[in-house]
């Protein structure tokens, strides 16, 4: 008996470590999953443009059309899908596309320019803001972004002052921005009034309307340019923090009043005398606006240090110094190696999307003609008007009660196919490009200290059929394998950025560590040639208490474990002072597990059955004895 239930015990005991190990492996095998590189087949090509709805499967400026692939042979679906993805990095000279070789920009400002406007017709886009004034209605400017810049569509997890993260328009310090501005104008019917055996009319005339446009970002201010409608140019953007980008639109009409006198000679109203009154100059003011961070003033400091080595450069590191922040951090695009011999490509594109797929346009029923003696009298009385030698009169209140209530007629039209630019990531990391292919040590790209720039990817039309990722920023960037150094350094817009280069010799470095007792390791960091001992450098833990730990003055460190092993990692310093560069070591402390105590385990089985013997041998006679009593 006690040989089967050691037998049992035994048994247990074996799947109890079974389990354990089971566990065990799983977790090291998911951990593993989880280190390892993800996303390897997804496609790097995702910044697309929206398919023009109006002419099919593809936009009309994007060649080859899907005619042109149909007569491929052995042509797969996925190739298929593809064709009509058009994507281009914001440092790169965009693709010419289309029957007239157009560049994005000249495509934008050729939609912009097919927007045709009358006096009595107004076009408005779903976001526009519509102002009524004493001539003109529904007037407005509308920001459609600019030439150069960026919309982000980033949602953040900034604090509530940078709520509206994701909406900030990146631009640069010269750029153009580019506006849509319109507005119909309601002349006054004429009017007449008779007293006695007179008849005086009077009608109005529109002259002329003039547009004075302006452009402010923050302080500062810019005239627009009456030979381009749709554009206003600015340079120089000083602004150093998110501020505001605002277009304001001033319509002056002038108009022409004419007093008709007519006499009665019998039956008939005879002219009598005409007079050119006065000339009127009313003004109506529209503006939009929206928020805006000039990027080329925003902080971002790069610091390159090449690495020597006996054999010449052995590595190169990129550190960019800044702000965690869209709303404050300067974005580089491209980093470039000295004489053309490849370059770094950063995770940021452009996506562009048709913006608006409908506008609305108002206008009135018919024009109105000058009023003759013949039509119906007004109920309304003359105008009391200045003297005609005063030349121009701004007496709107008398004017507006002329004025019939605005009658609009609308209707649903086609927008012109303006595609907006949005700032999106093309990867998860930077790439290398442009590096010769037959080398037998290629170079190499590793990058550190990421952190997110956005807490999502940025959105993208349902219709294109690619994704995009969340992107992430970094703060240094090693280049192995580099035979020339980094010589130039371009952000989003395709500024200049300053770099400045520091040239260390390479040192080793060893770390060793020695095992303190059951839960405590000391790690050592050292100069591997001088045996010179590496105080205050910081050393990166895993399975350890904390996550990092800096060594003293003896170059020492002790750390508590949390798991069986221990690694730690340096991974590298300059020291400018020295010109010297520590290589990257790391290392391992092992820890023993606790043995299985089978023996415990079995006296702990053991105390439990004699604990029940011990129960049953004792209570029950003493209950027996206690109900006998009774």
């Amino acid at each position: 008996m006690a040989g089967r239930q050691l037998s049992i015990v035994l048994l247990l005991g074996v799947l109890l470590i079974l389990a354990v190990g089971g566990t065990t492996t799983i977790s090291a095998t998911e951990t593993t999953a989880t280190d390892t590189d993800t996303g390897a087949n997804d496609t790097d090509v995702f910044i697309s443009d929206d398919p023009d709805p109006e002419a099919g499967s593809v936009p009309p400026f994007v060649l080859p059309d899907l005619e042109d692939v149909d007569e491929v042979e052995n042509i797969s679906v996925a190739e298929l899908s593809q064709i009509r993805d058009f994507h281009y990095s914001t440092t790169q000279p965009p693709y010419q596309v289309g029957p007239d070789q157009q560049t994005l920009r000249e495509h934008r400002l050729e939609q912009l320019q097919s927007i045709k406007r009358n006096e009595s017709t107004s076009l408005w886009l779903p976001d526009s803001q519509r102002s009524n004034g004493t001539l003109v209605t529904d007037a407005h400017v509308t920001i459609l972004g600019t030439a150069e810049g960026t919309q982000t569509r980033l949602e953040s997890d900034a604090g509530d002052q940078y709520r509206n993260e994701g909406e900030l328009l990146l631009v640069p310090r010269d750029g153009t921005v580019l506006t849509h501005l319109d507005y119909s104008t309601r002349i006054p019917e004429g009017t007449c009034v008779t007293t006695d055996q007179t008849r005086t009319c009077l009608n109005v005339t529109l002259l002329d309307q003039e547009t004075d446009r302006t452009l402010e970002i923050g302080s500062q201010s810019w005239s627009g340019d009456p030979e381009t409608p749709h554009q206003l140019t600015y340079s120089g953007a000083n602004a150093t923090e998110p501020t505001t980008l605002e277009v304001e639109a001033s319509i002056t009409s002038r108009l022409a009043v004419q007093e008709t006198t007519y006499v009665r000679e019998g039956t008939d109203w005879v002219l009598s005398n005409t007079t050119d009154n006065e000339t009127l100059e009313l003004t109506h003011t529209v503006q939009d606006e929206a928020p805006v961070v000039v990027t080329t003033n925003q902080e971002l400091s790069i610091e390159q240090t090449i690495i020597e080595s006996d054999d010449g450069i052995d590595r190169l590191i990129l550190e960019f110094d800044g702000p965690e922040t869209l709303h404050d951090r300067r974005l580089w695009s491209t980093a470039t190696f000295e004489g053309g011999a490849g370059k770094i490509e950063n995770i940021w594109g452009v996506y562009s999307q048709r913006q608006y797929e409908n506008a609305t346009r108002g206008h009135r029923p018919g024009d109105e003609l000058p009023i003759s003696p013949d039509q119906t009298e007004s109920n309304a009385t003359v105008p009391v008007l200045n003297d005609a030698s005063s030349g121009v009169s701004t007496v709107n209140e008398t004017l507006e009660q002329q004025l019939p209530a605005p009658a609009t007629q609308q209707e649903t039209v086609p927008f012109p196919n303006i595609l907006e630019k949005q700032l999106a990531a093309q990867r998860d990391d930077p790439t290398l490009e442009g590096e010769p292919t037959n080398l037998a040590n290629p170079p190499e790209l590793a990058s550190s200290n990421s952190f997110s720039f956005a807490s999502e990817p940025a959105p993208l039309d349902e219709d294109v059929n690619l994704a995009s990722v969340e992107p992430r920023g970094h703060n240094t960037l090693t280049i192995t394998n580099a035979e020339q150094p980094i010589t130039e350094v371009r952000d989003i817009h395709g500024d200049p950025i300053p770099v400045s280069t520091q040239t260390v010799q390479e040192r080793a470095t060893q770390l060793e560590t020695e095992t303190l007792n059951d839960t405590h390791t000391e790690f050592h960091l050292f100069e591997e040639d001088t045996g010179e001992a590496l105080g205050n450098k910081t050393l990166w833990l895993h399975g350890a208490a904390q996550g990092q730990v800096t060594t003293d003055s003896d170059g020492t460190a002790v750390v508590e474990r949390s798991n069986l092993y221990v690694r730690a990692s340096f991974t590298g310093e300059t020291d400018p002072a020295e010109e010297v560069y520590y290589s990257p070591v790391e290392t391992q402390a092992t820890f023993q597990p606790e043995a299985f105590n089978i023996y415990q385990l079995l006296m702990s089985f053991t105390g439990a059955f004699v604990s029940i013997i011990a129960f049953v041998i004792l209570y029950i006679p003493f209950a027996y004895m206690r109900s006998a009593n009774k």
